[in-house]
């Protein structure tokens, strides 16, 4: 239920409002968390390669020749270099962030100000079942923008998710091809 009609929310009572009004916030500061807590682990783990790159680049300079353990850790400084700047510009780049609570003028616009009795009808009309005051029908809209805050800070939690896996995966095979590039080369050339 994605996406829902901006009225989906008039026919809920006042009762019925205050849980789902909880409830989203709730939700929202949870999924924040979640987000906050992947971001962290992305840094964590930037810190990893960006170590493992250093003291990897560090072994590489010490060499004079190029030889097959040489190949091998410059694929290594290679590839954990490409994971890292992935990392950084997919998973740990600054985004717009939804918030919970909107400012007063958002909320309180010329369209809720100006409400009449007749705008109460039309909205029974449409389900409306609270008082007839402008909260009542403000809150019942600002239920649906928590929705919206919602959604868009799950889709960021998934893109978060999957990019810190893909970062992860990659780190952790740097191993294996630096493994296989020596080894090539070591039996080849």
């Amino acid at each position: 239920m994605k996406n829902l009609p901006s009225d989906y929310f008039l026919d809920a009572d006042d009762d019925i409002l205050d849980f789902l009004e909880k409830q989203g916030e709730e939700c929202i500061r949870e999924i924040h968390c979640s987000n906050s807590i992947n971001k962290e682990n992305g840094y964590k783990l930037l810190s990893i390669l960006i170590v493992g790159i250093g003291s990897s680049f560090l072994l590489l300079t010490q060499k004079t020749h190029l030889d097959f353990l040489g190949a091998g850790l410059a694929v290594f400084v290679f590839y954990w270099s490409i994971c890292a700047v992935y990392l950084v510009v997919n998973v740990l780049k600054v985004h717009k962030r939804a918030i919970i609570h909107a400012s007063p003028d958002i909320l309180y616009t010329p369209a809720i100000k100006g409400i009449t009795a007749m705008d109460y009808a039309r909205l029974k009309e449409r389900g409306f079942s609270g008082k007839d005051s402008r909260l009542s029908v403000l809150r019942r809209y600002r239920l649906m923008a928590l929705c919206r805050t919602a959604n868009e800070l799950l889709q960021e939690n998934k893109r978060l998710r999957e990019g810190l896996e893909k970062a992860r995966i990659s780190a952790i095979l740097a191993p294996v091809y630096s493994l296989m590039v020596s080894v090539v080369i070591y039996f080849f050339f």
